[in-house]
C-alpha cells in the first residue's frame, strides 16, 4: 500500500512540475510582457466576445498586408519546452492566414512559418495550433518576441486567438529561477552565483551546472554545486551554487553570464543573466555632501516633517521643486524651505522646473520639446529668470543652510539633447537668450551663465547639478528592449553633451522614470534576465560617473511597492526594493544619494504606500549605511598578492563532524605561454596515511582569490584517524595533515 501511494505521489508531482508555460491566459502572464510594438493591426488583448476558456481572448485584424501583431515577450527562455500551442478562432470569416517568427534580439525576425501549415481557420469555431519550436528557433533558447504577421498581401477580417504556451519536453531539466548576490560590481569582487534547478526525472537525473563566464573572462567556466543534497528520489528541484572572485582582468562593460543544466541524458536548458562589470573610481564627493550612501524625499508643502516623524536620524537630504511664480508664492520660499531643512537637519535640494512650467500667455506652448526652446529664446520669460535666479541663489546664501544644491531644470536637458541629436548640432548651435555680454548666446553661455551666478551669489554654499536623463539620446534606456545595446557609446554621448555644457557643475542627477511601473506598465526585470533591468541602468551608470568625473544623485524615485493593489495614488512598482535589496551594487555605480519621490499626480507617495519606504529605509539605516569611501573593500576579497598557492591548516583540528578549509589562489605568470593566468582547475583530494587516494572534495574551475569551504567527514564516510588532503591548482601542490577524531 505504501509503494501505491509513494507512485501516486510522484505521479501527481510529475504532474505539477509538468503543466504548460503560459504566454497568454485571460492576460499576458509577465507584468512586461505587451503588445505595443504591432503595427496596422488592430486588437484587443481583453476581448470578450470570443474565448476558448476563461473570461479574455486576444481579437486581432490586419488593417493591411503585411500588418503585424507582435507580443513583446521580454527576454522568453524556451529551453526545456518544445512546442508553441494556441487556440485560434475565425470569428465571422474563415481562411485566415499568417506568418508566426519569432525575434531574437528585438529588432530582426526569423523567416517563421505559415499558421495554414498547420491548421485551416473556420468561422466560429476553435481549433488547436501545435508548432515545434525547432522550426522556428534556429538553435536558439530565448525570445524577445513572437510575431504573427499578415501573409497574404491584404486586410484580413477579424479573428481571435487563446491559451497561448509552451509544452514541456517529458525529463528535460529546467532552470527555474538564478540568483546573484551582487548583479553590478568590480573585478576582484567575490560573487555568489545560484540557480534553482527542476528535473521531472527527478534532481539526481541532473549530471552538471555550470556558469559560463566568457563574456568577463575568456574561457572561464565554473561549475555550480548542489547545496541542499537529498536521496529522496520524489525530489525534482534542487539549488545549486558556487562562489566566485573575478580576477583583475575581468572585462569592463554590460556582460552576460550564460547557466546552463544537462541531466544524464544530455538534455540541456540555460538561462542568460545580464550583469554589469564596473570601474571603479576615486571621483571625490562634493565637500560638505555626506560620506555614506543617503536618503531623502520630496516634498510638495516645502515641509519636512513627514521625514522628521519618520526616523529623522535616518534621513539627510529633502527636495522641493520651485515651477514658474516660485516668487509670488510666500515671502522669501527659498531662504524659508532652506531654513526648515537646516532646522530639521537635512541638505536642501532644489529642482528648477521653470521653462516648463511658464504660462501659455507670454508666448510659448506645445510640447516640451518646442516649449523649451522657445522659451529660453524669449527675451521677455529670460530677462524675468535671470532675475529670479539671482533671487534664488541670495536667498539660499542668506539661509541657515551649509549647502544647497540646486538642481538644473530636470527633462529640459533630455530635451536640448535629443534637440542636438535631431538637428545633428553641437551645445554651441542651440541658440539661448543669455542676456549677458560676457556669454554667447546659446546653451553653453547659458548654462555656464547658471553655474557663475551659482558661485557668485551662493558662494561654497550652493552646489549645481546638471541632469542626465536615461531617454536624452533618443534611445531610451527607461523602456529599451533590445539585448544588444552600446551601453558605454550612449554613456559617453551623455556625458559629452554636459560636459560641453561646461566642466565646472558639481553633480549629475538622474531618474528612473517618475511614473510607478503600475501606472505606465514599463516594468524592470529584478532577476536581470530580460530587458529593461536594472544592471543595465546602472551599467550606464557606471559609465557616465566615469566619463564625466562626477558623483550621481539618483532622483525621484517611484515609490511604489509589489505589494499594493494597483490603482490611483497606490500603484505598484519594484525599483525601491531593488535599490534596498542590492544598495552596494548602487554606491558602486558612482551614486551618492536616492532621493523617492512621485513626479506627477495619483502615483504612490510616502503617505500612500502603507508605510513600505518607511520599513525599508529604516532597515537600511539600521543595517549601516553604505560607506562610500571603502567601496572597493566592500563584500570583496583583496587580489592576492603572492605568486604562490597557500593551503592554510584547517579548524578546527583534530574535528569530528566537520572542519573549515581555506586557500589562497594566486594569478601567476605562465612562461609557457606567456601569459598572466587568472583561473585555474582546483583539486582537493584526500589520501589516508597509506597514501591510497580515499575522495575528492573540490574539482572544479576556480579564479584567483581567497576561498573557504566547510567539509564533512560524514561525506565520504570517513572514520578516526589521520588523513591528507591535497591541492593541486595548475602548477602548484600543497598538502595539509587533518585529524578525525570520532
Amino acid at each position: 500500500m505504501k509503494k501505491f501511494l509513494s507512485i501516486i505521489f510522484v505521479l501527481i508531482i510529475h504532474q505539477l512540475h509538468s503543466q504548460p508555460f503560459f504566454i497568454y491566459t485571460d492576460t499576458l502572464a509577465k507584468r512586461n510582457w505587451h503588445a505595443n510594438h504591432s503595427w496596422n493591426t488592430e486588437f484587443n488583448l481583453k476581448n470578450t466576445n470570443q474565448k476558448y476558456s476563461g473570461s479574455n481572448s486576444i481579437s486581432i485584424k490586419f488593417k493591411s498586408g503585411y500588418a503585424g501583431f507582435v507580443l513583446f515577450l521580454a527576454n522568453l527562455n524556451v529551453s526545456g519546452y518544445d512546442t508553441l500551442v494556441f487556440w485560434i478562432n475565425g470569428g465571422s470569416g474563415s481562411g485566415q492566414s499568417f506568418w508566426i517568427k519569432v525575434s531574437y534580439d528585438g529588432k530582426n525576425f526569423s523567416d517563421g512559418k505559415s499558421s495554414s501549415d498547420f491548421i485551416q481557420v473556420e468561422a466560429n469555431k476553435w481549433k488547436e495550433v501545435k508548432i515545434p519550436l525547432s522550426q522556428l528557433m534556429n538553435g536558439n533558447f530565448y525570445i524577445v518576441s513572437l510575431l504573427f504577421q499578415e501573409n497574404k498581401g491584404s486586410s484580413q477580417n477579424e479573428f481571435f486567438i487563446d491559451h497561448i504556451y509552451l509544452t514541456s519536453i517529458s525529463g528535460n531539466p529546467k532552470i527555474l529561477e538564478t540568483n546573484l548576490s551582487s548583479y553590478n560590481f568590480y573585478p576582484n569582487d567575490k560573487i555568489k552565483i545560484q540557480a534553482k534547478v527542476f528535473d521531472s526525472e527527478g534532481i539526481n537525473d541532473i549530471k552538471d551546472v555550470y556558469a559560463d563566464l566568457n563574456e568577463i573572462v575568456k574561457g572561464l567556466k565554473i561549475k555550480l554545486i548542489q547545496i541542499n543534497q537529498s536521496n529522496n528520489s520524489n525530489s525534482f528541484e534542487g539549488i545549486f551554487s558556487s562562489e566566485i572572485q573575478f580576477p583583475s582582468n575581468s572585462s569592463i562593460g554590460e556582460k552576460r553570464i550564460l547557466i546552463s543544466v544537462e541531466d544524464k541524458s544530455g538534455r540541456k536548458a540555460f538561462q542568460e543573466i545580464w550583469v554589469g562589470v564596473m570601474k571603479f573610481d576615486s571621483i571625490q564627493i562634493p565637500i560638505g555632501l555626506p560620506k555614506y550612501l543617503s536618503i531623502g524625499t520630496a516634498t510638495t508643502t516645502s515641509n519636512l516633517s513627514w521625514q522628521t516623524n519618520n526616523g529623522n536620524e535616518c534621513w539627510d537630504m529633502g527636495y522641493q521643486y520651485i515651477t514658474w511664480g516660485w516668487w509670488n508664492w510666500y515671502y522669501e520660499f527659498i531662504k524659508r524651505f532652506c531654513d526648515d531643512a537646516y532646522r530639521r537637519g537635512y541638505i536642501p535640494v532644489i529642482p528648477l522646473y521653470l521653462f516648463q512650467t511658464t504660462p501659455n500667455e507670454l508666448g510659448c506652448s506645445g510640447s516640451e520639446y518646442d516649449k523649451i526652446l522657445c522659451a529660453i529664446n524669449n527675451p521677455n520669460i529670460m530677462t524675468e529668470f535671470w532675475k529670479r535666479f539671482i533671487q534664488m541663489c541670495d536667498e539660499a546664501k542668506r539661509s541657515f543652510a551649509q549647502k544647497v544644491i540646486f538642481h538644473i531644470e530636470p527633462d529640459m536637458l533630455g530635451y536640448l539633447q535629443q534637440r542636438c541629436i535631431n538637428e545633428n548640432k553641437t551645445p554651441s548651435q542651440i541658440p539661448a537668450f543669455v542676456g549677458d555680454a560676457k556669454y554667447q548666446n546659446n546653451l553653453i553661455g547659458m548654462h555656464q551663465r547658471m553655474i557663475d551666478l551659482v558661485r557668485e551669489h551662493c558662494g561654497s554654499k550652493g552646489l549645481i547639478a546638471f541632469h542626465a536623463s536615461l531617454w536624452g539620446n533618443i534611445v531610451s534606456l527607461k523602456d529599451n528592449e533590445e539585448k544588444i545595446l552600446d551601453i558605454e557609446t550612449l554613456a559617453r554621448n551623455t556625458a559629452n553633451f554636459l560636459l560641453q555644457l561646461s566642466n565646472d557643475f558639481d553633480l549629475i542627477f538622474m531618474d528612473w522614470s517618475d511614473r510607478d511601473a503600475g501606472f505606465d506598465e514599463v516594468w524592470w526585470d529584478k532577476k536581470n534576465t530580460s530587458v529593461p533591468n536594472f544592471a543595465r541602468v546602472l551599467m550606464f551608470t557606471n559609465y557616465l560617473s566615469n566619463f564625466t568625473k562626477k558623483k550621481i544623485v539618483l532622483w525621484q524615485i517611484p515609490i511604489g511597492n509589489e505589494l499594493l493593489p494597483n490603482i490611483p495614488n497606490q500603484y505598484a512598482d519594484n525599483r525601491l526594493d531593488y535599490i534596498f535589496d542590492y544598495p552596494v551594487d548602487i554606491a558602486k555605480s558612482g551614486i551618492i544619494a536616492l532621493l523617492f519621490g512621485a513626479g506627477i499626480p495619483q502615483m504612490t507617495t510616502q503617505f500612500s504606500d502603507g508605510g513600505h519606504l518607511k520599513s525599508r529605509a529604516l532597515e537600511y539605516c539600521r543595517n549601516g549605511k553604505i560607506n562610500l569611501i571603502n567601496l572597493k573593500d566592500r563584500d570583496t576579497t583583496q587580489t592576492i598578492s603572492s605568486s604562490e598557492v597557500k593551503f592554510y591548516q584547517n579548524y578546527p583540528n583534530p574535528f569530528s563532524s566537520y572542519t573549515y578549509l581555506k586557500f589562497d589562489l594566486p594569478e601567476y605568470f605562465d612562461e609557457a605561454t606567456n601569459q598572466i593566468i587568472t583561473f585555474n582547475k582546483l583539486s582537493i583530494k584526500i589520501y589516508n596515511i597509506l597514501g591510497q587516494e580515499i575522495g575528492e572534495v573540490v574539482n572544479e574551475t576556480k579564479t584567483s582569490g581567497s576561498y573557504e569551504i566547510k567539509f564533512h567527514s560524514n561525506k565520504l564516510n570517513l572514520s578516526s584517524g589521520v588523513y591528507f588532503f591535497e591541492l593541486t591548482y595548475g602548477k602548484f601542490k600543497k598538502i595539509i595533515k587533518v585529524i578525525i577524531a570520532q
